[in-house]
């Protein structure tokens, strides 16, 4: 029988380690680089989240509209649409895979265990985010799904960009063939995004106006939608698409030495901000006339763009934030330590908006604007970064990351820095 081929990548590759090669610049790069991306991202995604936060998209067109009255609040509905929604989830998709590939690349096969150990300590962590605090958790899909990476890194360079483009392009592929469907059974397009189902609403009304008790309810009913919304949405491939499209990168040698592949990053920056962009703006005045459910040809149209705008100005703003770091615009190194904190932070926004929002604290929950989210969205991302400077000038690891990197390895692991030690 012939044995299957191993994990670990080209020695000459991948072998250069932080920790034993800081003289090695484009290596230093990197990690910068990938660090100010994540930490970028984590920022990106609240942005996105706040108006589920405060409940803006369970309302309907008309309630929407109704808070939205100012030309403020329509230019951030317009921005997050355009270039907001689904971005920096991609983004940190693509983070994920490069993760990784990365730990391949240092521990070959060895490295799946502790790999797959991760994941099941990140799945108990979503679902506890997910289950007790707030149900539009994205952690229980990122380990769900990968599971399935250890299969993708046995394929080869090429099969692993083939399988990018086939996830990538799934979703509209799924939605022509529902919309081809629904016409040949007869059925109509029928109102659509007209708000909470009846039997609903009661719940969601009392995330707004009631106590712990309404406010577990409401998210538990809020994470069977969220969920059915996952499937109806199609996010599984997409989410995948960009994992392997990481683990690509790593194996092409072009996260380890973003430096030496400027050219590839102008390009990758150029054509993701000239497709993506006007694919986006598209896509977002398409689905402004016509709806994603019940299938319709609109729908369909605005599938396919953001099937193309979604992951090209995600690719985009990646390589345009690799190429300020590498062109030595430390400004934008602010973003490092919220990277260093990420999934901390992440499950602080739940915290904190949830407090602001739900009955149980400020009950902002359908009384807070477009605008006024964003803004909100906008002063936790700047309360962040300098919080999350100050604690690792203190700390080697957020909380969360600290209890994560514990149960991964099993052993203590040191959270002060000795020179905090007194």
């Amino acid at each position: 029988m012939v044995s299957p081929p191993s994990y670990r990548f080209t020695e000459a590759r991948y072998t250069p380690d932080v920790a034993t090669d800081q003289a090695s610049l484009p290596v230093r790069e990197r990690v910068v680089a990938l660090d100010v991306l994540r930490g970028i991202a984590v920022g990106g995604i609240l942005l996105a989240n706040v108006i589920v936060f405060f409940g803006l998209t369970f309302l309907s067109r008309d309630q929407v509209a109704a808070l939205a009255t100012t030309t403020a609040d329509r230019a951030a509905i317009w921005f997050e649409h355009v270039f907001i929604d689904q971005k920096f989830y991609s983004i940190f998709s693509l983070l994920f895979g490069i993760g990784f590939g990365i730990q391949l690349s240092r521990g070959g096969d060895a490295a799946l265990p502790r790999f797959k150990r991760r994941l099941r300590i990140l799945l108990a962590i979503g679902a506890i985010h997910a289950f007790f605090i707030w149900a539009g958790d994205i952690l229980m899909l990122y380990a769900l799904l990968g599971f399935t990476l250890p299969w993708f890194a046995r394929k080869s360079d090429r099969d692993l960009l083939k399988w990018t483009l086939i996830l990538l392009a799934t979703p509209t592929v799924l939605y022509a063939l529902v919309l081809t469907l629904w016409i040949a059974t007869g059925q109509h397009a029928g109102s659509a995004n007209s708000g909470i189902p009846g039997p609903m609403l009661r719940f969601f009304e009392g995330i707004g106006r009631g106590g712990f008790k309404e406010a577990f309810i409401g998210n538990l009913v809020f994470l069977s939608g969220r969920w059915a919304d996952l499937f109806a949405t199609v996010r599984f491939p997409k989410v995948l698409g960009m994992f392997v499209l990481g683990l690509w990168t790593v194996r092409t040698g072009i996260a380890s030495s973003l430096a030496d592949h400027r050219p590839l990053l102008v390009k990758w920056a150029t054509l993701g901000w000239c497709l993506g962009l006007p694919a986006n703006v598209a896509a977002a005045w398409v689905f402004d006339r016509w709806y994603y459910l019940p299938p319709n040809g609109g729908g369909l149209i605005g599938t396919a763009l953001q099937g193309v705008g979604v992951p090209m100005l995600a690719l985009g703003y990646a390589a345009t934030i690799a190429l300020l770091v590498i062109n030595g615009r430390r400004w934008i190194t602010i973003f490092g330590p919220v990277s260093r904190m990420a999934l901390t932070n992440y499950l602080m926004h739940s915290l904190i908006c949830t407090t602001l929002s739900y009955g149980f604290g400020f009950g902002l929950w359908w009384r807070t604007s477009p605008a006024t989210a964003t803004a909100i969205a906008i002063a936790i991302i700047a309360v962040q970064i300098p919080l999350s400077a100050l604690w690792l000038s203190r700390f080697r690891y957020g909380p969360v990351e600290w209890i994560w990197r514990r149960l991964t390895y099993r052993r203590p692991i040191a959270m002060r820095l000795e020179s905090a030690v007194r």
